[in-house]
């Protein structure tokens, strides 16, 4: 069963486009997660890579609406990943 749910603002301006399935699998969410991140992070590096007066400065607005996109939908796929996880407790190992 799916559970879409619109990836919230700033990520889209409309609640109408963008979904993902809050019901699939923690790790698929997590890990999509996790793919978001790291894409921020390689931006990040890239910024921090070219200092000084370079053309990324001045296209620094436009790499922060990118930056904060991916943030956005990162912490959506966490916590959906996270409320995933808390309603499927896992078994406790027996010793």
């Amino acid at each position: 069963m799916h559970e879409l749910k619109a990836f919230p603002f700033p990520t889209q301006p409309f609640q109408d486009v963008l979904f993902f399935n809050a019901r699939a699998c923690p790790t698929h969410l997590f890990e999509t997660a996790q793919q978001r991140l790291n894409a921020v992070c390689d931006l990040l590096e890239i910024l921090e890579m070219n200092e000084g007066s370079t053309p990324l400065n001045r296209e620094s607005a436009r790499l922060s609406s990118a930056i904060g996109l991916l943030l956005g939908d990162a912490r959506a796929l966490y916590e959906a990943a996270f409320d995933g996880v808390r309603s499927h407790p896992v078994a406790k190992a027996e010793p």
